[in-house]
């Protein structure tokens, strides 16, 4: 690693003083300024041969056509003509891309992997959150879960070839093989490609020993794909000398490093990858990942410069395209970090806008990085993400609650109003999806949005009358075989309803709702809990038809369901109870409640 440091002391001192004469107008000798242009130029035409050699031997070496298409891909679409030199390269590129043509995938193969790749990318993120669930820093800092974990997984460039095999699974290996017409044209290409290599080494004076063979790049990969890090660190550091002219190499080198704990060999390394690497495609997946490496790297410094750590969140943007999420939601959660919400939630918004959602699409990812997301935000964010969030199944009321909790209460109330206004308390009969047993009996039937039965959630019923206070838990929860969104929980002999109203009485009841708290959740909170309040009314049965029929038509919007009974039709004076809305407390802190909705003040 010293060979490392040394070169990377003495370019950054040469930066550093080609900069100083720059600023202070002193005059550049003509042949300084020669020898500089000639180095570049040497650099150019060196990285874009390899680049072209690199590419040949991985189609080659993994016989696979989405790496055939990858390779294709990078170069055709992707090249910065600005920083190739020399017609001769145009020349081999453009042989190259009719060799590959019709070799490459049919599109709709493409969006089957990436879409596989997305799958992959959600599930690592959930993953990593979960597993880390009991640590600390999880709380104190929940971004770097997810930071790693984007790293973790890559943009597809990357994550594709490191798992190929479990994308293996996703497709037919017989089709995915290249032609062995296909694969003697590359032989015979690569014999071209050594002698315009003669020829250019000839023309721009570089040596031989900085062109890399197949041979070279055939061990090289193979070092790649050792599974043992330590060992493919050390393999690594002993081809230093024949790859310290090839930016990838020192990625490899660094995210080797990185991943044994060698951080600052890892940071010398992205640092000389950045130094020599001279933007041959104008989307560098390599450029990337380097710049979110160094990024990681200095964040975990108090000290760190926010300006050189802007400088590398542009790297990452300017080399990433919109399919490149991960990486634009790495920069999002960075910039986030940093306190500059307006950058992060563009960011987020160029996410959502194509379609990528990941970050809100479970539980857990909400309560990592909602808050930060959300408390902040301008209306426009604010109001996509949480139309998002209420339109997915997955994120139960409680996790809505939760971020109702951690930023506005009157914004998330608004939102959620819809989920207190469907529920209903009633007494009833046996079957309560028999509508001859509904208004009389003496159990009580809550219908309850399916959104509150989450995991390690507890309903109760509370009763309160001038007789007796009593706990029941419910002894049956039936999902309503016509309307799936509502459960209807059954409470047994809660009230006798004859005597209760002839005698007059009155009853308060309340229906709490807690999630009891995870084990490994270090939150203060003890539990999610809401409590919603009823007061007990007698009326006459036809008000509570008209009660019945508003409710059900204006709330459950599924017509005009016959819930009449012909006893209600012939004996309109018979008395029933109705349950009016009282209030909800949520987490010890209460708001207005009616038929008319939850009382929210401005």
């Amino acid at each position: 690693m010293r060979i490392v440091q040394r070169k990377f002391i003495m370019g950054l001192q040469s930066v550093i003083i080609t900069i100083f004469i720059l600023l202070s107008g002193v005059f550049i000798p003509d042949k300084i300024m020669a020898d500089l242009n000639k180095e570049q130029t040497q650099l150019q035409v060196l990285q874009s041969l390899n680049l072209i050699a690199v590419s040949l031997t991985h189609i080659m070496t993994y016989n696979d056509k989405m790496v055939l298409d990858q390779e294709y891909n990078t170069i055709i679409n992707n090249l910065n003509l600005s920083n190739i030199p020399d017609a001769d390269i145009i020349t081999l590129l453009q042989e190259l891309m009719d060799l590959l043509t019709s070799s490459k995938i049919q599109e709709q193969e493409r969006e089957h992997l990436l879409s596989r790749f997305d799958k992959n990318v959600q599930n690592e993120l959930k993953n990593r959150v979960r597993s880390r669930i009991l640590d600390t820093d999880l709380f104190i800092n929940p971004y770097t879960t997810i930071l790693s974990a984007v790293l973790s997984t890559g943009s597809f460039y990357f994550n594709y070839r490191a798992q190929m095999d479990a994308y293996a699974k996703e497709k037919d290996e017989g089709k995915w093989a290249l032609e062995a017409k296909t694969m003697q044209g590359l032989n015979n290409f690569y014999k071209k490609l050594l002698k315009y290599s003669w020829e250019l080494m000839r023309r721009y004076n570089f040596p031989d020993e900085w062109r890399l063979d197949e041979k070279q790049i055939s061990d090289y990969t193979a070092i790649l794909k050792e599974p043992e890090l330590d060992l493919r660190y050390r393999k690594l550091e002993r081809i230093e000398n024949s790859f310290q002219k090839f930016p990838p190499y020192w990625y490899y080198r660094g995210q080797a490093a990185h991943e044994i704990g060698k951080n600052e060999e890892a940071f010398n390394c992205f640092n000389q990858f950045q130094q020599i690497h001279q933007g041959i495609l104008r989307k560098d997946p390599y450029a990337a990942s380097v710049a979110m490496y160094k990024t990681m790297l200095k964040v975990e410094h108090a000290e760190a410069d926010p300006n050189m750590i802007k400088r590398d969140l542009d790297l990452i943007l300017s080399n990433s395209d919109d399919a490149d999420w991960g990486n634009i939601l790495f920069a999002a959660l960075q910039y986030a970090r940093m306190g500059d919400s307006d950058t992060a939630g563009k960011l987020i918004l160029r996410n959502l806008d194509n379609g990528h959602i990941a970050f809100i699409d479970s539980p857990d990812m909400i309560r990592r990085v909602g808050p930060a997301l959300l408390l902040n935000a301008k209306p426009e964010l604010f109001n996509r993400i949480m139309d998002m969030i209420l339109n997915n199944d997955k994120v139960k009321n409680y996790d809505l609650l939760w971020l109702y909790g951690q930023i506005r209460n009157s914004d998330i109330l608004k939102r959620i109003q819809p989920e207190f206004d469907r529920v209903l308390l009633q007494t009833t009969d046996k079957s309560i999806f028999n509508p001859l047993n509904l208004f009389k009996g003496n159990n009580i039937s809550l219908f309850l949005p399916t959104r509150w039965m989450a995991e390690n959630s507890l309903v109760t019923l509370q009763l309160n009358s001038e007789t007796r206070e009593k706990e029941f838990n419910p002894v049956d929860a039936a999902v309503m075989p016509n309307l799936p969104e509502m459960t209807v929980l059954t409470f047994e002999n809660v009230l006798p309803i004859k005597t209760f109203i002839k005698k007059k009485h009155s009853a308060e009841i309340s229906i709490s709702l807690v999630r009891e708290k995870l084990d490994g959740d270090k939150t203060e909170i003890e539990g999610y809990d809401i409590k919603l309040v009823f007061q007990s009314q007698i009326i006459g049965s036809d008000e509570q038809l008209s009660k019945m029929v508003k409710y059900t038509n204006n709330l459950f919007k599924v017509g005009n369901p016959n819930i009449a009974t012909e006893k209600i039709e012939k004996d309109p004076d018979d008395l029933t109870v109705w349950f009016n809305k009282e209030k909800i407390i949520l987490n010890g802190e209460s708001f207005g409640w009616s038929d008319d909705g939850v009382t929210i003040s401005k």
